[in-house]
């Protein structure tokens, strides 16, 4: 079969890997769509060395061979979820799979990913993927719809909520046509031409170049000076933060997406005397998942920010145009045409 193969540091090829075969619990499924996440970039493709893996941790597809599972059969349309988890912990057994005390790997990362025509995967990895839905929505469920949603949950955000989006690469698009979706009037924030004008047409009623200016005064010009009702933030920039926590009102709710290390909070200022709360996200609780595919039903269009298509062999393409940020989403078809 034909995957994608990250040499180097920014050199990516497309090759021959040896075709699966379902062992166990484990089933294979034909890739039908995979798509490529910041995480790829940052964590595997801008990294020097060889990756073992096959990348790729967001996919959706059919199961085509199975040996001893138990939940799915041939035929079965799927999502593919990245962790396999020991599904017996409390936090497992809560559908907290993300934080398994005993997680066994990550698909994409420690194990062999879906940016490749066919995955071995276990059957706990997996959960169905209803008709009407393409398989292009089933790819986004994960990371750019599944961990914004969950952030948008907890935040509660409505139609009355002027929110802020910091950052609109895939996760941050995600989360301005879920927030548009629920009525809020959105605010988005980015350095890249490409990403603002996207974000205008998926609905953010403002988009705020930091360097045209203070972000913050912007920002407050294009609300009529009170701010934001709820930030999120999905760069993963310490600067974004700041603005984030500087912008957002009294009793306001600051959520967190992107990933750093060196940002700094002001306990006093941001938190206790504004009573601000403050919350990290990442992917979705398995409960939420129904309520994720019920939106979609009811006429959500998150593969709206997908830009860019691509089949395997235009791997190396696909990851240099995605670094450049001249794309939304962008999604291989391993076996299209």
């Amino acid at each position: 079969m034909r995957g994608v193969k990250i040499v180097d540091a920014r050199k990516v090829e497309t090759r021959n890997w040896p075709e699966p075969a379902p062992a166990g619990e484990e089933v294979v499924v034909r890739v039908e769509a995979a798509a490529l996440c910041g995480s790829d970039l940052h964590g595997l493709y801008e990294t020097p060395g060889e990756k073992k893996c096959i990348p790729g941790h967001e996919a959706a597809g059919v199961v085509t061979a199975v040996d001893a599972a138990r939940r799915f059969k041939e035929g079965d349309r799927v999502v593919c979820l990245p962790f396999l988890t020991c599904g017996v912990c409390d936090l497992c057994r809560a559908g907290i799979v993300a934080y398994c005390r005993a997680k066994k790997g990550v698909y994409g990362f420690s194990l062999d990913g879906f940016q490749a025509q066919h995955v071995r995967i276990h059957e706990s990895s997996l959960l169905p993927l209803p008709e009407p839905l393409s398989f292009e929505q089933g790819c986004l469920m994960l990371d750019p719809i599944g961990t914004p949603f969950h952030a948008h949950r907890r935040i509660a955000t409505n139609g009355t909520h002027t929110v802020g989006v910091f950052g609109v690469g895939p996760m941050g698009l995600g989360t301005l046509v879920l927030a548009v979706h629920l009525g809020a009037r959105v605010v988005a924030i980015d350095p890249a031409g490409y990403r603002r004008d996207l974000a205008l047409r998926l609905g953010a009623a403002a988009a705020i170049d930091p360097g045209a200016g203070d972000v913050v005064e912007q920002v407050r010009a294009a609300t009529g000076g009170w701010g934001l009702d709820r930030a999120i933030e999905c760069c993963g920039k310490a600067e974004a933060l700041a603005w984030a926590m500087e912008l957002t009102r009294p009793l306001g709710h600051v959520a967190i997406i992107g990933e750093n290390s060196q940002a700094t909070i002001n306990q006093s200022k941001h938190l206790i005397h504004r009573e601000m709360t403050l919350s990290g996200n990442c992917g979705f609780w398995l409960g939420e998942y129904g309520q994720i595919v019920r939106l979609y039903e009811v006429g959500f269009r998150g593969q709206d920010i997908i830009t860019h298509r691509f089949s395997l062999e235009q791997a190396a393409e696909a990851y240099a145009l995605f670094e450049r940020r001249q794309t939304g989403k962008v999604v291989f078809l391993p076996n299209a045409g």
